[in-house]
């Protein structure tokens, strides 16, 4: 069925999300662990002295852009939970026989709430 297989493609990118999440969360705290050792005047990597050594502020900027990146994985990842309950009540809701029911909630995220709207059997278009 349709719906089972994006259900199946959401839950891959929401793997991949994962993933991402892990390796940000982790690159935040080396970051700002970085950052406080430079800070006093110890900079611990053997790599990027030149550019980090000398200006702690920018290693501050490097965790501000890991610690941003794994908000966002994770907020993707609550976005495709969502869709993946919404899919999944969907699939019910056809399984059934409640096809308008379905739809309905299929189309609610573009739509928004005026979807169950119903006016003489009729979705409501309000201007």
């Amino acid at each position: 069925m349709l719906i089972g297989r994006h259900r199946a493609q959401i839950k891959e990118r929401s793997r991949i999300s994962r993933y991402i999440l892990l390796l940000a969360i982790l690159a935040t705290l080396t970051c700002f662990a970085t950052f406080i050792s430079t800070l006093s005047g110890d900079y611990p990597l053997p790599v990027g002295g030149d550019l980090f050594a000398g200006k702690p502020e920018r290693m501050l900027g490097a965790t501000n852009f890991f610690m941003m990146t794994a908000i966002g994985a994770a907020l993707r990842m609550w976005r495709f939970r969502q869709m993946r309950i919404k899919l999944m009540i969907a699939e019910a809701f056809i399984r059934e026989n409640d096809q308008d029911t379905a739809v309905k909630l299929l189309l609610e995220p573009v739509f928004g709430d005026d979807v169950w709207d119903e006016t003489d059997g009729k979705i409501s278009a309000r201007a």
